[in-house]
């Protein structure tokens, strides 16, 4: 029973993408001149687009070969201070995939003694979306996009300042 429902949904991507190109194929028969317009439109965000995507697959690349977690272990201890805020800072924002596969790392590196501070300050600047960040200034421009950045680490820290204010051990 299981299986059948893992089965279902790897084909998702396979379906979804199998009613877009029939829809493509449908607009063709009936409207070629659309059709043309659209591809075009497409294109022209292709060309956009692919030069981000290097630019990601590169930094993703970079990420997982140097990355390591004794290497976080040891820089986000509970006395670590400036640098933990620095390195948990940086962690967060090139540190990439689904938030809910770096709780396991997060509460071993709790136990290893990083502390509820930096934990929040890490979790806070994942939103800043590193391989994101062409596309963000290519729709809304570099002075918003390094404003929001910026605002976003320094409420980071102001979080951690707080959860630190707050702490609570005894919720486990």
């Amino acid at each position: 029973m299981k299986k059948e429902k893992k089965n279902s949904k790897r084909n998702y991507p396979v379906i979804i993408l199998s009613i877009v190109i029939a829809g493509y194929f449908l607009l063709f028969l009936i409207d070629r001149e659309l059709f043309q317009k659209s591809v075009d439109k497409f294109t022209v965000l292709a060309v956009q687009i692919i030069p981000i995507l290097v630019i990601v697959f590169i930094l993703m690349f970079l990420n997982f070969w140097f990355l390591k977690p004794d290497m976080v272990k040891k820089h986000l201890g509970s006395q670590s201070g400036v640098k933990g805020y620095i390195f948990a800072i940086l962690s967060g924002i090139i540190s990439v995939g689904s938030v809910y596969v770096w709780y396991p790392l997060l509460k071993d590196l709790r136990k290893s003694g990083m502390s509820n501070k930096l934990i929040a300050v890490f979790i806070y600047n994942r939103s800043i979306k590193l391989h994101l960040l062409p596309l963000m200034i290519l729709y809304f421009g570099v002075n918003f996009t390094v404003s929001l950045t910026i605002l976003t680490v320094i409420f980071s820290i102001i979080v951690g300042y707080i959860v630190q204010k707050f702490d609570v051990d005894g919720l486990e």
